[in-house]
């Protein structure tokens, strides 16, 4: 997966990701089904957890001034609620003023930390697991 701000991380290009919508504070992404499928037919839950992860860097990326502060993920946790029988989506939608804030406290505290909700969803909008992550932002080396 290689988006618009030239990041690439190869095992989510071989997952199959695709980033769908790119906004100054989303990210729409999809998992398609194949080939993240596991030994019983549906969706494995590594690639659950990946479409809950990455999409949030990306915002962080191009909103964050990245030659002063650097975006991480700090934990994630998330809830698998029915079997993934399809592609998947998550659509990211942050605060406008968040970014401003979590730069500002990095570069004056030294780090910031940001909590996000997130729902995976299926081709019908049924929801297949549910994500709390938390992203902390620290001044860049």
């Amino acid at each position: 997966m290689t988006d618009d701000l030239g990041i690439d991380i190869p095992i989510i290009r071989q997952m199959g990701a695709e980033i769908l919508e790119i906004r100054d504070s989303g990210v729409k992404v999809k998992m398609p089904l194949a080939p993240n499928i596991n030994h019983v037919g549906m969706m494995y839950a590594g690639s659950l957890f990946t479409l809950a992860e990455f999409p949030a860097g990306i915002v962080f990326m191009k909103r964050l001034d990245t030659s002063k502060v650097v975006p991480i993920v700090a934990e994630v946790n998330i809830r698998y609620r029915r079997p993934a029988l399809t592609d998947i989506y998550a659509d990211f939608q942050f605060e406008d003023e968040i970014f401003a804030r979590l730069q500002a406290e990095a570069l004056e505290k030294g780090k910031a930390s940001f909590k996000h909700a997130q729902e995976l969803t299926d081709e019908s909008g049924e929801v297949v697991a549910v994500s709390e992550a938390r992203y902390v932002i620290i001044k860049a080396p």
